[in-house]
């Protein structure tokens, strides 16, 4: 009973280690799977963010490239220098027309002079527009003077559409590339461009995405559609504007509206004086985690609820064992020698339990040996006190009788005599039975200094044992120590694990790359992209991979912990229960060592008290011999006689006393032999 509480504490105690380590383990893996999340989902959007941005620029290049292209066209040179050669004008036209046709989805392509005269246009029935006049002709003419090129107004509303339409102006130079001639002008919808934007978004993305106008505080794109070409009132994005504005090109951002938090990043386009702006509420952002979280949690509680299990199951199979030694020293402290038959496959065994196993044999081999010792004296001295109580009787008789004759002694001297040489027999008698008695009592000493010898080799043994078993436990305790020195290797793998992370990043940023390549090229980089998408696949599965190995990596630490744990309770139950175990034995050999050296003692004491009786017995044999041979013993007074009748009788009353002293003695012997059942 003792050994099942001590598993099911050590079963409990490990359960409770499990959970603290498990909860510790949850909230760790919470805390961190949060920031990671966190950072994931900004990494996220500054990845959208970037790619948004390389498109965009990307879109605007292109389309400023066209015209540029077109604005460098000799014939439109030449044209501007003799805007009212109607042949010449008719070549331009019937150019424009062509060059419109091949473009996708522009509003309109044309030429202007410099006050903003439209002489050329994909349009014919704007020919002969003044577009801009006074301070807006002003500003143009400064803008596109300053750029020594291509003037970018920006994304704007078309006032002949309606619709957002990238606005850009070139200027034309002559031969000498300095003198202005007049400028080129149009305008490619946006739609193409919003439509690639928002295809970077995932289908169960929730980011939310802005594109702004930071010059003049205007809404470019949004998701709201009624939002576009209206002013910003959102005091989120006119603190992102601000920052812009002193300064930070990208950034982060936390704000609240109402109850809720939300997490915005910003990329600034200062070329062209937009930003790209998304943003998305932590709820969703931590939505996943929560989700992670929750089954990480249920594996926290399936584990603890296997390794309790596993525990139990495992300190009930070590510790069986120690239950067949518990009750073998109960047995043997209840002084019953019956050798346990559940310790015999464990006997001469080098493990722990073995060497018990093996020290508790030895031990009721000496100790059945003692009682067999003790058992055989004790028979002899009963059987030695009987004879003598039969002698004592027999002389109690004989002096009783004695002490009548005396009276009568002088008329019954020829029976006095007769009775004389009867005393005599008897005397003889008591003679052989002491002489017997005293044998048996040398044999009873050694017997007893055998038993000494057995009880003291039984003593060294088991101090024997518990000097090797503590060496074991402390041996066992270093191999252990070892072994977790080994285990600690598993950090390679860990490291190993984190240098992957690291690849599959990179992997996964190449992928992106690779992917906008593919995208600029258009339809030629499909397969390009194909290509790039599988990469980023596998860098994601790389990186679960990796992550996986490193939670396999940081559980099997814990585990190892655990074991050591276990180890370390088992070392501290045989230090602290089986040594105490062995410190008793030692004790109870002590104790079964004074109680032989009190046998001897007794066994000494018998044989003065019968060296004192034979002393006894011999006077009286020599006074019985000198009454049978002195001379004229008829004429011995009456008063002799009864002097010597009283001598007898009290040499009787002391023979007496020792038959029963020595009968105790032989009951005590008996009793501690009984005590061995």
């Amino acid at each position: 009973m003792k050994n099942w509480k001590l598993g099911t504490k050590i079963t409990l105690g490990i359960t409770i280690i499990v959970i603290i380590c498990m909860s510790q383990l949850y909230l760790t893996a919470n805390k961190t799977m949060t920031g990671m999340m966190q950072e994931s989902e900004l990494n996220v959007m500054k990845n959208t963010l970037n790619a948004q941005a390389s498109l965009l620029n990307e879109y605007v290049a292109r389309q400023e490239s066209i015209l540029t292209a077109y604005s460098k066209t000799p014939c439109v040179r030449d044209f501007l220098k003799d805007v009212n050669n109607s042949e010449q004008q008719a070549i331009v036209q019937s150019y424009t027309e062509d060059y419109y046709s091949s473009l996708n989805n522009w509003e309109g392509i044309y030429i202007g002079e410099w006050n903003t005269h439209i002489v050329a246009h994909s349009n014919s029935k704007v020919i002969g527009m003044t577009t801009r006049e006074g301070d807006s002709l002003k500003a143009l003419q400064d803008a596109m003077t300053q750029r020594n090129g291509l003037y970018d107004a920006g994304i704007i509303v078309s006032p002949s559409s309606g619709e957002l339409i990238l606005s850009m102006y070139c200027p034309v130079f002559d031969t000498d590339g300095k003198t202005i001639l007049g400028y080129v002008g149009g305008g490619p919808f946006v739609e193409e461009l919003e439509k690639q934007l928002y295809d970077l978004k995932s289908e169960n993305d929730t980011l939310r995405y802005y594109m702004i106008n930071t010059e003049t505080n205007m809404y470019i794109f949004a998701d709201d559609s009624s939002l576009i070409a209206t002013d910003i009132q959102d005091d989120m994005l006119l603190n992102i504007i601000d920052k812009i504005k002193s300064g930070e090109t990208s950034g982060d951002l936390n704000y609240k509206e109402g109850s809720d938090s939300f997490v915005a990043s910003y990329q600034s386009i200062a070329e062209h004086g937009w930003a790209m702006v998304s943003y998305d509420s932590e709820e969703n952002i931590y939505a996943n985690v929560h989700k992670n979280m929750r089954i990480l949690g249920l594996i926290c509680i399936i584990f603890v609820l296997i390794i309790s299990v596993l525990a139990f199951i495992t300190i009930a199979i070590s510790v069986r064992p120690l239950l067949y030694v518990e009750d073998a020293i109960i047995q043997l402290s209840n002084l019953k020698l019956e050798k346990s038959k559940r310790l015999t496959p464990w006997i001469n065994t080098k493990s722990e339990i073995g060497k018990i196993a093996t020290a508790m044999n030895s031990l009721y081999d000496a100790l059945s040996g003692i009682i067999a010792t003790l058992s055989d004296c004790s028979t002899s001295l009963s059987s030695s006190a009987t004879a003598m109580q039969r002698s004592s009787e027999t002389l109690l008789s004989c002096v009783a009788d004695n002490s009548k004759s005396t009276q009568t002694f002088a008329e019954h001297s020829e029976d006095i005599n007769a009775t004389v040489n009867d005393v005599g027999q008897q005397i003889s008698e008591m003679t052989m039975v002491v002489s017997d008695i005293e044998e048996r009592i040398r044999q009873g000493n050694v017997h007893s200094g055998e038993l000494l010898q057995k009880v003291e080799k039984m003593q060294t043994l088991a101090n024997n044992s518990m000097v090797n078993t503590n060496t074991q436990i402390a041996e066992n305790q270093k191999a252990i120590e070892n072994a977790m020195e080994e285990l600690q290797s598993l950090m390679r793998i860990d490291e190993m694990a984190s240098q992957i992370l690291d690849i599959t990043s990179q992997t996964n940023l190449l992928s992106l790359n690779a992917s906008i390549e593919a995208a600029r090229v258009g339809e030629a980089g499909k397969g390009f992209a194909v290509v790039a998408g599988e990469i980023g696949n596998l860098a994601s599965n790389s990186s679960k991979t990796a992550t996986d190995i490193q939670a396999i990596c940081n559980e099997t630490k814990n585990n190892i912990s655990h074991v050591k744990t276990c180890f370390d309770q088992i070392i501290f139950f045989l230090q602290n229960d089986v040594q105490t175990q062995f410190t008793e034995l030692v004790q109870e050999t002590q104790d079964y060592y004074q109680s032989i050296q009190e046998i001897q003692a007794i066994i000494s004491e018998i044989a003065e008290e019968s060296e004192t009786f034979v002393n006894t017995v011999q006077n009286i044999q020599n006074q019985i011999h000198a009454i049978s041979d002195v001379p004229d013993s008829d004429h011995i007074s009456s008063q002799d006689i009864l002097e010597k009748a009283r001598q007898t009788e009290e040499t009787t009353q002391e023979m007496s006393v020792i038959v029963n002293h020595n009968k105790e003695n032989a009951l005590e012997i008996n009793n501690i032999v009984e005590r061995f059942s």
